[in-house]
């Protein structure tokens, strides 16, 4: 089975988060090109973003001045979101629709759109100024 060796490092940055979020690319392409299951442990990973190493950052004390942020919410929302584009891919992989796995993995649609949105959110935080000040809600959201 493979994904058994992919071990989650502890991410300090945006650059690690997306080394993570590629080395997650590439364990899928890995086992749809080796006609290989995913492990339990990889597909329990990819079912539970909350359990991921990115998420983890995400709510760390590396990203508390980010937080509020319009890149952070972003970044939150599109790791979800990828999360749910990697387990349509691991379901095809682990019940043998290997070719359909790859399409989808190909596609640049929706598959691509949501890793490339979600590695740019990654990126974006990393730009994101910590001194700026949290944007503070409208009055006139707060009163609907």
């Amino acid at each position: 089975m493979l994904a058994d060796t992919y071990i989650a490092k502890t991410i300090e940055c945006a650059q690690d988060a997306i080394a993570s979020h590629v080395r997650w690319k590439i364990a899928l392409m890995l086992a749809v090109r080796l006609r290989e299951p995913l492990s339990p442990r990889a597909t329990q990973s990819l079912q539970r973003p909350e359990e991921c190493s990115i998420h983890k950052w995400l709510l760390s004390d590396r990203t508390l001045s980010l937080r509020g942020t319009a890149e952070y919410s972003a970044a939150l929302e599109l790791h979800q979101a990828f999360h749910g584009q990697m387990q349509c891919v691991a379901e095809l992989i682990n019940s043998g629709q290997y070719e359909r796995a790859e399409q989808i993995l190909n596609a640049p649609e929706p598959f691509q759109s949501a890793s490339i949105a979600l590695a740019n959110a990654i990126m974006a935080l990393d730009r994101v100024d910590p001194k700026r000040p949290a944007p503070h809600p409208s009055p006139l959201k707060e009163m609907v």
